[in-house]
């Protein structure tokens, strides 16, 4: 850990002010347009072909959803549940201490388990 903030230095925000900055921190923005891409394409190993004609589509819809931001509209709301989870996790970071990592690590992790 100590290698991190020689490197970084104090350019690396710390996970906790992040979260409690409230912007999206993980990756559901790659994931979710790697579901979309198969769902798109319809196989998991798809032909260099289909492949590329699943690309052409999927670049269409992409290029008329960015329309939308241009044109100003609003994105579509979170789903209420994962609206929940991350107020939950920001008041579990929220209250974070030295004393007690275990606990809020298995806080967080509590809202991550998938029922």
């Amino acid at each position: 850990m100590h290698n991190f903030g020689s490197r970084w230095g104090d350019s690396a925000p710390q996970t906790s002010t992040r979260t409690l900055q409230g912007p999206d921190r993980t990756n559901n923005f790659a994931e979710a347009a790697h579901c979309r891409l198969r769902s798109e394409l319809g196989v998991d190993h798809p032909t260099i072909w289909r492949l590329i004609d699943g690309l052409r589509t999927v670049q269409a819809g992409r290029d008329q959803h960015f329309e939308c931001f241009v044109r100003g509209d609003q994105p579509p709301r979170k789903n209420r549940k994962y609206l929940l989870a991350d107020e939950r996790n920001q008041w579990t970071v929220g209250r974070f201490d030295a004393n007690s990592d275990l606990l809020s690590l298995r806080g967080v992790a509590h809202n991550f388990m998938l029922n």
